[in-house]
């Protein structure tokens, strides 16, 4: 009887360890070292290109490495590799690789080549459609580029380009634009179209966008105004803001104009941010403050994060007391909307930074009470409190 317990446990203990092994196997050394054993197993390498702060990153690792039938695909075609792309060898490779979403999951060849890769969490039975697809020559990004690259221009083969560039976050806009060059003008205007022009062109250089603002009115009746509008309107934004950045007098001006002239709703919303942004590039601090001031009091009054967010910056970045007065305000206002942990201790910032002892005391401990009931770490604000109680 004995004899048959142990054999059990033995049984079981066993049955265990071999349940434990059914998931992905990743192996360990250096990016050379992966490469050097796919070379002698003959086998393509999967990489988890991960960051350690990346939620949908551990997702998968807790639901879908460790799926059965993707362990057992994984395992027996690909040789299988995290790659941390925030530290060593993975931040060369993130470059490499133009890896800038995670989970990014790349599929390589033993030279180190680009097979196939996609971005995001996905559930075990759509991942193993992902693997799958990277070792099929016929269907995976390899064979895309490739053909692309020798000139096929086809409506149904562009498009599953774009698909392939989109599920991998990478620009499509090059692509795109050689497909929008195989239709018509009135093709434009087709719903596939249409969707593959929201999503994939992004700057106003594109012919496809020039296109796009000179039918505006063709478009907007087909798929509503504020659609349209809104597209024409992110696609200036970017470019206004770059140029803002960069400090292109003569292109920010120009955008200014241009975009003035097409008289879209929120325009003067996306300028007010680019002024902003000009400006503190500039370092003209009065008209930086003048955009804000318009952009915060009309457009983002009601917003608590916005107003915590650009009073905090002002906490850290600016000394003229009339504007941290103003960014006092903001940030009241951010607590009465949403009195939590966060805009209290911006608040309580900002008055300290006045010389408001007893008003910033006040906050600061309102803000350390909030915080310990939401579980917070306080210790930021405690440290405050110690300077303000210096004043």
């Amino acid at each position: 009887m004995k004899r048959s317990v142990l054999w059990l446990l033995a049984l079981l203990v066993c049955s265990g360890a071999w349940a434990q092994t059914k998931e992905i196997n990743f192996r360990k050394g250096t990016v050379a070292e992966i490469l050097a054993q796919a070379k002698t197993e003959k086998k393509p390498i999967f990489i988890d290109a991960y960051t350690t702060w990346c939620g949908p990153c551990k997702w998968m690792d807790k639901n879908v490495f460790v799926d059965e039938k993707v362990a057992d695909y994984l395992n027996a075609n690909f040789v299988n590799y995290k790659l941390d792309m925030e530290k060593g060898e993975g931040i060369e490779m993130a470059k490499k690789y133009e890896v800038q979403a995670y989970p990014s999951f790349l599929f390589l060849n033993a030279d180190g080549g680009i097979m196939h890769r996609t971005v995001g969490a996905r559930p075990a039975e759509m991942f193993l459609q992902v693997a799958t697809i990277a070792k099929d020559p016929a269907q995976n990004f390899a064979s895309y580029q490739k053909k692309f690259e020798g000139g096929e221009r086809s409506a149904g083969f562009m498009m599953g380009y774009l698909k392939v560039l989109n599920e991998a976050a990478l620009d499509a806009g090059k692509v795109a634009e050689a497909y929008f060059a195989t239709q018509k003008s009135e093709q434009l205007l087709e719903p596939g179209n249409w969707k593959l022009i929201y999503t994939n062109i992004n700057t106003v250089e594109s012919p496809t966008f020039t296109h796009l603002v000179k039918n505006r009115d063709a478009f907007a009746k087909k798929y509503t105004a504020d659609s349209v509008d809104q597209k024409i309107l992110s696609v200036y934004g970017t470019a206004l803001n770059r140029a803002a950045y960069e400090g292109n007098d003569a292109n920010y001006s120009k955008l200014k104009t241009d975009l003035s002239n097409l008289k879209l709703k929120d325009a003067e919303k996306q300028q007010l941010f680019a002024e902003a942004i000009y400006y503190e590039r500039k370092q003209d601090l009065p008209k930086y403050h003048a955009a804000n001031t318009r952009l915060y009091d009309t457009y983002f009054s009601n917003d608590a994060m916005r107003l915590n967010s650009i009073a905090w910056k002002y906490y850290e970045t600016i000394d003229d007391k009339a504007m941290l007065q103003k960014a006092e305000q903001w940030a009241g206002k951010s607590v009465s909307i949403a009195p939590g942990y966060a805009n209290m201790d911006t608040q309580a910032a900002l008055l300290y930074k006045l010389g408001q002892k007893q008003k910033a005391k006040e906050m600061a401990e309102k803000a350390i009470a909030a915080g310990k009931r939401s579980g917070e770490d306080v210790t930021g604000t405690e440290e405050l409190l110690q300077k303000i109680n210096k004043l």
